[in-house]
């Protein structure tokens, strides 16, 4: 079962980092004033050290920093078991009392306490908090301060009562600002859900309508052309069988070769179309020179970075190869986009000796092997079977530096004989 389903969600656990560090921060300086009181009103640490109380004082300090280290540590821990928290909260309680036994001082931990309820309970069970403890309050002023006047245990009652009630306040406001909050947070990861599906399955129906078209246009054209050749060769083998001699076998083969030629070159010019429309669309209407140039300075000008694309002129390359080279380009720039937080890109492509090299580097944070993603993955399978390889170095904070080297005998363009 998903532990999420069972994960107790307070006020505060949006802002958790945040508040796990005001109430840190207010019991610290709680459990400081109190430890300086003390200290104080025994006349020193010597004093203190040799008082009767010491030992019970050390040791209700020694459980408070140990439990508020425990709460701020395990926090996830402690939320994602209901039982957890329903031990842990209490026995914070159970702690500051006996505190409060020890030394009024430690009052100023109850300010913390009731931080810690919105920060580990949900907010109606935080509220109940509140209120038992402002009520808590108001009883001893009531029934244990009979030795104030009237007056002043009108006053602190009063004020005690305004505190809660503006605590109160303030924190059903904040729920209400986290409620909406929620809410949109919500609604927007499900539109951003039904957007990825829609795209998701309109790339599916895109892909199917696309393969549909394919094997239409093989069957019509490819199809039809291998199957005229397959029946000018039939004639001209049954050419052979029929014939009385080798003149008969050239007037009667010869129209049948001469069809059969002209079929194979249009299912040829066929293929090659086909293959064209296939090609990624920079590559569409121009060469890869130009597609790398115009890729790296729309890319610069959309992610403000300084760019440079620096590309000699290399001979002739077969299709495959400018979309390796191509899709290598755009999955180097996504990741220093996403990762590097560089200010400034080089890209160059060149040829030295018999290897063309594209490289890409950046001047961003750099990255370690076990940062290695997917899209790396991916270039070094496309480039495998052409014998190519893909280098990586990288320098902490200095930048990276990412190189396609293919040979070029593998990957020029196959010129057809005239």
């Amino acid at each position: 079962m998903d532990a999420d389903a069972h994960r107790i969600e307070p006020l505060f656990a949006y802002n958790k980092r945040l508040w796990l560090r005001v109430w840190a921060t207010t019991q610290s300086a709680a459990i400081i004033v109190a430890c300086f009181t003390m200290v104080a009103g025994a006349g020193g640490l010597a004093a203190f050290l040799e008082s009767r109380s010491a030992a019970r004082s050390l040791t209700l300090v020694a459980l408070l920093i140990a439990y508020h280290l425990v709460g701020i540590r395990a926090y996830d821990w402690i939320l994602e078991r209901p039982w957890a928290v329903i031990l842990y909260v209490p026995l914070g309680w159970v702690i500051i009392v006996l505190s409060l036994q020890s030394g009024g001082a430690f009052g100023l931990l109850v300010v913390g306490a009731i931080i810690q309820g919105f920060i580990f309970l949900p907010f109606s069970w935080a509220i109940a908090v509140l209120s038992l403890v402002i009520a808590t309050l108001l009883s001893l002023i009531v029934f244990r301060g009979q030795r104030m006047s009237s007056s002043l245990r009108v006053a602190q009652a009063g004020g005690t009562l305004a505190t809660g009630i503006m605590i109160a306040t303030v924190m059903f406001y904040i729920h209400h600002v986290n409620r909406d909050s929620a809410i949109r947070t919500r609604l927007l990861r499900q539109l951003d859900e039904a957007q990825r599906g829609l795209a998701e399955r309109a790339k599916e129906a895109g892909v199917q309508e696309e393969r549909q078209r394919l094997a239409r246009d093989i069957h019509d054209t490819l199809a039809q052309g291998f199957a005229s050749v397959i029946r000018h060769l039939e004639a001209i083998e049954l050419s052979f069988a029929t014939a009385d001699d080798a003149h008969d076998v050239k007037r009667n083969a010869a129209p049948h070769l001469a069809h059969a030629q002209a079929v194979s070159r249009t299912s040829l010019a066929e293929i090659r179309r086909l293959v064209w429309a296939l090609r990624p669309a920079p590559l569409a209407d121009a060469t890869l020179r130009a597609a790398l140039e115009r890729i790296v300075a729309q890319w610069g000008d959309a992610n403000g970075i300084e760019t440079t694309c620096a590309v000699d002129e290399l001979p002739p390359l077969n299709p495959d190869a400018d979309v390796i080279f191509l899709r290598a380009t755009q999955e180097a720039l996504s990741n220093v986009a996403r990762h590097a937080h560089a200010t400034q890109v080089n890209v160059a492509m060149h040829r030295v000796d018999d290897l063309v090299l594209l490289s890409i580097e950046d001047n961003g944070r750099g990255f370690t092997d076990a940062d290695v993603g997917i899209g790396i993955t991916g270039m070094r399978e496309r480039v495998q079977p052409f014998g190519g390889r893909v280098l990586i170095e990288s320098v902490p904070d200095t930048g990276t530096s990412i190189t396609v080297a293919m040979p070029l005998e593998a990957i020029a363009a196959v010129k057809e004989p005239a």
